[in-house]
């Protein structure tokens, strides 16, 4: 019996080590996003840019993002075979995540910013970048939760900047920093949130 004890704690240990790289690289992920906008912002207020800055921006960040991610997403694909546990995302799931910001590029910035909504032009693009990240990342929480199980963790990514959208509909100057600033905090806390339930997984 005790040594069928033992053998239970040592795989709830292992288990709490697995769990707890799981949530390091979901901070891990909103951490990159955060310092790709964070670094725009920072260009932006340097340097006088034209809107054709965006169309290489956007697309390099994009790359270079996945690129880092996916070698993460692949060391913990590896430390799970360590430990005989397969960790692998469904086809379906990477679909309906990729629909998801899609749909959330064509209204956020398509779609609503030409809708008349905003008391100006600035408040306009505010209500469509927080619509885009409050649609894009609420739809991939749905998809993971069918999933792979709800993330608790990611709901303050996509609830602030919806709490966000009536304030800045009102806004007549600085809407679209607002709304950076406002989608800066959502996603830091998200990560915080990540990071301190990877130190609960690591204590169990």
């Amino acid at each position: 019996m005790e040594e069928v004890r033992e053998l239970k704690n040592v795989l709830e240990r292992v288990e709490g080590r697995l769990i707890a790289a799981g949530k390091m690289y979901g901070a891990m992920n909103f951490a990159v996003w955060l310092s790709v906008m964070l670094l725009y912002y920072v260009v932006l207020g340097i340097f006088d840019i034209p809107w054709q800055f965006n169309l290489i921006y956007w697309p390099a960040a994009f790359v270079v993002a996945m690129s880092f991610t996916g070698r993460v997403w692949e060391r913990l694909k590896r430390l799970g075979k360590a430990v005989d546990r397969e960790i692998e995302a469904s086809k379906t799931s990477g679909i309906l995540v990729m629909a998801s910001w899609i749909t959330g590029i064509i209204l956020g910035w398509g779609i609503i910013p030409r809708m008349g909504v905003g008391v100006s032009e600035g408040a306009a693009l505010a209500v469509g970048f927080l619509s885009f990240i409050t649609l894009s990342i609420f739809g991939m929480w749905l998809v993971f939760a069918r999933y792979s199980g709800v993330e608790r963790e990611i709901i303050p990514s996509f609830l602030i900047p919806a709490m966000g959208i009536p304030i800045a509909w009102n806004m007549e100057t600085g809407a679209i920093v607002w709304a950076g600033f406002t989608v800066a905090l959502s996603f830091t806390l998200t990560i915080l949130w990540y990071l301190h339930s990877a130190f609960k997984a690591i204590e169990r």
